[in-house]
């Protein structure tokens, strides 16, 4: 389950893991205080072929290049 940051009306923050599918908090569980979710950066890692700037998809027979090379 995903780990989210909430930030309390005075600033502090709390982690608190929740299913991706629960609502947000409203309130923090500890003080009560107002809450809002911060939103953290990712980094996704794509692992396997396909994903690097070298690779490519193959070509369709009808999106082949036709005829010779460069002159």
């Amino acid at each position: 389950m995903p780990v989210y940051v909430y930030r309390r009306h005075d600033g502090s923050t709390f982690e608190i893991t929740q299913r991706i599918t629960d609502d947000s908090l409203v309130s923090c569980p500890t003080t009560g205080q107002k809450v809002e979710r911060v939103l953290q950066p990712f980094a996704p890692r794509y692992k396997g072929t396909g994903f690097y700037s070298t690779d490519h998809r193959r070509l369709k027979p009808s999106e082949q290049p036709k005829g010779g090379g460069e002159k």
